[in-house]
């Protein structure tokens, strides 16, 4: 174990762009995957077991490209790579493929999955989408990804990161649980509501993991303050700032608190979506236990100080500004005893189709690991790579344990698996439509789609161009607004009364009638949708050329 460290430290693991990281040598890829196969074929002896043959050239190109790229290989990469006379060609072959568009492409299927991407979620989700994949084109370190997401704040146009935490928006205690399960491979949801039936944790211990993110509020600071500075230069046009005083008198004070909340409640409008992509910390949010709480370790309403319910210890000063980087880092260090444990385990199960700890995402103090000492050592690969999950793969798919036959038996739900060979699956939902567009349409790895880049550029410049608009402007703007919010408020009427309409008819046993009129209230409330978002949209864009113009 010592001399794989040291080996791993002589190897060139520069930064070449971004976070791109140079390969590491082929022999360094080739000794590592050959002491895999050592662990493995150790294993299989004390159980009286012979690996699985290997597998013939024709099965290795398919079973490489879906593997590896998501695809099938075309009629002409196959035959390249069957009549080629290299006899290193099968790891020629897996190190193209993990450098290819199409492994990148498989990769941010992986992630979107586990993370549950949600593009068509507001914006948001689509800022957040264009990041998971510059993070896999770039090869963005595994423990640097998670702390960057889970330590992420501000507005989504600044730092689309956020898009993880407001995937759960207002629902803080389920994205605990969710980080707990893909992270760190526990499931605590349990907790949330009761101390655990079947592993240690308590209702308390959840509450007080939460609390890292507990003072979690979802608004933007930065358009908080644009707002309050409307208001402000608005009762300074119309002289009411200065009855703001309370030397001014009772009468004219309250006239002018009153002016300013009608002066907010009307620009609010316009700040709306922007307060509603953005994560901050509020010093007046907290996270109390429960107010059913029945545990005699607390009591209902008790505000709860941030703890770790194992691994490293946090001190219980942590100022609030800090908590959500301590929480990351945490997470994500080298001595959280499940971090790395958990994505070597679900980047084995990725390769081979079944991780040495099944299921994946459910590890505790009970976990039967069948191979414990070929997990340790694949943690400390993952440690030596520094995180890179590319080249991690890389020396996977090199063992001969890839390139056997898969085993005819079928693994039990929770059981050991001997690994002679991979499992056998069946093809991903991407893999088959990627596979019939490669029969169709030959390889389209290079292939770009920049439609949600361009929507999502697109949007981070309309909000850089409404944060840069002079107050005046943000006045006719937040005028143009509010009529444009009463046209689509009056098409959002209209919708409910044809709704009303349809279901009187239904009764009435009138059907066309009924699908007519329900046919009707749909146009009504798309109507009102389009006014909302391209009205929006297209009053900023006006208003800013015609400042242009000025």
């Amino acid at each position: 174990m010592k001399q794989l460290i040291i080996f791993f430290a002589t190897c060139s693991l520069t930064v070449s762009f971004g976070y791109s990281i140079k390969p590491i040598p082929q022999s360094t890829a080739r000794n590592t995957s050959n002491q895999i196969d050592q662990y493995i074929a150790a294993y299989l002896q004390t159980q009286d077991l012979s690996a699985n043959p290997l597998i013939d050239d024709a099965t290795f190109v398919r079973r490489s490209y879906i593997n590896i790229s998501g695809r099938i290989p075309t009629a002409d990469e196959a035959l390249t790579f069957i009549e080629g006379a290299n006899q290193d060609k099968r790891r020629s072959l897996v190190d193209s493929l993990v450098e290819s568009d199409g492994f990148n492409s498989r990769m941010f299927n992986f992630w979107a999955d586990l993370l549950r991407l949600k593009t068509s979620l507001d914006k948001h989700g689509v800022g957040w989408h264009i990041w998971i994949r510059d993070a896999v084109n770039k090869n963005m370190p595994y423990d640097d990804f998670v702390n960057t997401m889970l330590s992420s704040q501000g507005l989504a146009t600044d730092n689309p990161a956020v898009g993880y935490y407001l995937r759960d928006r207002d629902m803080l205690l389920d994205n605990v649980s969710n980080t707990a399960q893909v992270f760190l491979g526990t499931q605590i949801g349990c907790a949330q509501c009761h101390d655990h039936p079947f592993d240690d944790w308590t209702q308390k211990q959840y509450y007080e993991l939460a609390a890292f993110t507990g003072n979690t509020v979802y608004k933007s600071d930065t358009a908080n303050h644009l707002l309050r500075n409307l208001v402000k230069y608005s009762l300074e046009k119309d002289g009411t700032l200065d009855q703001k005083s309370k030397k001014s008198g009772k009468k004219r004070f309250n006239q002018a608190k009153k002016e300013g909340k009608k002066y907010f409640k009307t620009y609010s409008y316009l700040f709306r979506d922007l307060r509603k992509v953005a994560i901050s910390e509020s010093p007046d949010q907290t996270l109390r236990l429960p107010k059913d709480y029945q545990y005699n370790d607390g009591e209902p309403g008790d505000i709860l100080i941030p703890k770790t319910p194992f691994g490293e210890s946090m001190p219980d000063n942590i100022p609030i500004e800090q908590r959500r980087q301590a929480f990351a880092d945490w997470v994500t260090s080298e001595q959280n005893p499940l971090f790395t444990k958990v994505i070597v385990n679900r980047l084995w199960a990725e390769v081979f189709g079944r991780g040495i700890v099944d299921p994946l995402d459910d590890w505790s103090d009970t976990t039967r690991i069948s191979h414990p000492e070929l997990l340790d050592y694949l943690c400390t690969v993952m440690r030596a790579l520094d995180y890179d999950t590319k080249q991690f793969m890389r020396i996977l798919y090199h063992t001969r344990l890839f390139e056997s036959k898969v085993s005819a038996e079928e693994a039990e739900m929770g059981g050991h698996y001997n690994f002679r060979g991979p499992t056998l699956r069946r093809m991903s939902a991407e893999e088959v439509y990627d596979s019939f567009l490669t029969l169709e349409s030959g390889n389209r790895d290079n292939s770009k789609n920049e439609a949600f880049a361009y929507r999502w550029n697109s949007y981070v410049q309309s909000v850089d161009e409404f944060f840069s608009m002079s107050m005046p402007d943000l006045i006719q703007l937040s005028e143009e607004t509010q009529s444009m919010k009463q046209i689509s408020d009056s098409a959002k009427s209209e919708a409910a009364k044809l709704r009303t309409q349809a279901r009187q008819a239904e009764a009435e046993g009138d059907t066309d009638r009924a699908n007519n009129l329900t046919k009707q209230a749909r146009q009504k409330m798309l109507a009102s949708k389009k006014i909302q978002t391209k009205g929006k949209s297209s009053i900023v864009t006006n208003m800013m050329q015609k400042k242009t113009r000025t």
